[in-house]
């Protein structure tokens, strides 16, 4: 568009403002990001009416090649303020999809006001309403994330075919707004604002593209909202880290799941959780030797009891990070979800005294041992080596546990598990009946028999549960 920069003609000056405006807002839709700073500059009439119509200003074009982040941030900052009070659109040109999060980072505090919103990529355009994504609710939140570590539109014939950046979740009444994006890493420097969302799925590709802790750390830290948290990997050894990634708080998280990786250590070590109420560790353990930690810890040592495990060294991570997490954390744990996911005798010992809260724990493939079963039964006040002690000064570790699942475990004893329900429920069962085993469960455990069930049946009765 070329404009004159000469001083407005009479018969301009004539033209009545509503009319100038519709000009002006129809020249913001031909493509060319700076139309109204342009249109500002003709003559000083021009630019009192253009920086005091809002109208002017709604459609917000970003054109992202060769720019940086602070560029684009500034103008859409200017655009959103000039735009205000009313709604604005949005149309982004990308060349690069990895900086589409930061991007759209820009607006999201403006959530309420963004209405609609088309992205270009590489011949590709997806256009979405966000304002007919959630008719029906009051207020227009961020809800979840999903980001898919992978080459965008590699696969057109698959998961790629649906483009739709955004979605609509949540009840018919209160209707929120969602994104999934595929990018081929975490783009944590060049986010400009948090990440309000309340929930967040990282999967890793096999193979392909993988998040290094520091990584996935650095990214969390922008999101001070999450309540919960799913990160899917590979098993990816990220092998020794250089130097201690950073510590990172997310005081609201209440849900966690880990699923197949290997840096579970360095993961759980740098969060701060203090509102964790479920931990699901899934698929972790590995038969193959991992990369020591960068940073010797306290615990570190041999595991005294010298038991069997199919998988020492990730049962050695797993139970680390655990202690560092618990011991910055102090959380209200109330389930802990361990499937094919193992740790140390001595791991479960600490972790079972850290957890006064815990209700609920399910297990499953684990080598546990009966050193570990005997950890469910009574122990002296002060005594900590699991062994039963006789006196009314008792304890039980995890004293509010009232649900236990244990699912394949191939390597403790009938006998030492009946040994030790036995006794807890004849302990709590008097001392605290509000909180005691209400169901347990005991599936494919091959040591554990026919005659074990009827025994543990004289104390369980209907709560024992065997398959």
């Amino acid at each position: 568009m070329i404009i004159s920069t000469d001083a407005c003609s009479p018969h301009l000056a004539s033209l009545p403002p509503e009319l100038l405006n519709e000009i002006f807002s129809t020249c913001s839709l031909t493509g060319d990001w700076h139309i109204p700073l342009t249109l500002s500059k003709v003559c000083r009439l021009w630019r009192e009416l253009i920086f005091s119509s809002p109208c002017i200003w709604q459609t917000i074009v970003i054109l992202e090649s060769r720019r940086t982040i602070s560029s684009i941030r500034a103008q859409a900052e200017l655009w959103v303020a000039r735009s205000s009070p009313l709604p604005f659109n949005v149309v982004l040109r990308m060349s690069e999809f990895e900086r589409l999060l930061p991007i759209m980072s820009c607006f999201f505090p403006h959530i309420a006001r963004w209405m609609h919103c088309v992205i270009t990529y590489d011949g590709r355009s997806f256009e979405t309403s966000l304002s007919d994504l959630t008719l029906s609710s009051p207020r227009r939140i961020l809800h979840h994330l999903d980001i898919l570590l992978k080459t965008p539109f590699e696969d057109l014939a698959g998961e790629d075919k649906d483009h739709n950046v955004f979605f609509s979740c949540g009840s018919a009444a209160y209707r929120h707004i969602s994104m999934k994006i595929v990018t081929t890493k975490l783009p944590h420097a060049e986010m400009v604002n948090p990440l309000l969302f309340t929930s967040l799925d990282i999967t890793e590709t096999p193979h392909e593209y993988s998040a290094r802790s520091p990584d996935l750390l650095r990214f969390l830290a922008h999101c001070p909202n999450l309540e919960h948290l799913y990160f899917h990997g590979f098993a990816n050894d990220e092998s020794t880290l250089d130097a201690s990634p950073p510590a990172v708080a997310l005081p609201r998280l209440h849900t966690l799941l880990l699923d197949e990786i290997c840096n579970q250590r360095s993961i759980l070590s740098h969060l701060y959780l203090p509102a964790l109420r479920e931990l699901h560790l899934r698929h972790i353990n590995v038969d193959f030797e991992l990369e020591p930690y960068h940073v010797p810890e306290e615990g570190d040592s041999d595991d005294e009891s010298h038991d069997f495990s199919q998988s020492p060294h990730s049962d050695l991570h797993t139970g680390m990070g655990l202690r560092k997490l618990l011991s910055r954390s102090r959380p209200p744990l109330e389930i802990l979800d361990m499937d094919l996911s193992d740790m140390r005798t001595k791991d479960f010992r600490w972790v079972f005294d850290k957890l006064p809260d815990l209700k609920q724990f399910s297990i499953v493939g684990s080598d546990m041992s009966d050193s570990v079963v005997a950890l469910f039964a009574p122990v002296a006040h002060g005594d900590g080596d699991g062994e039963k002690q006789n006196g009314d000064q008792m304890r039980v570790r995890l004293p509010k546990l009232s649900v236990l699942r244990m699912y394949s475990c191939q390597q403790f004893s009938g006998d030492a598990l009946v040994e030790a329900l036995s006794a807890r429920v004849q302990y709590t069962d008097r001392a605290t009946p509000d909180a005691t085993l209400a169901t347990v469960v005991i599936s494919n455990c091959n040591k554990f028999t026919a005659g074990h069930t009827q025994e543990l049946s004289w104390h369980l009765d209907d709560r024992l549960h065997v398959s």
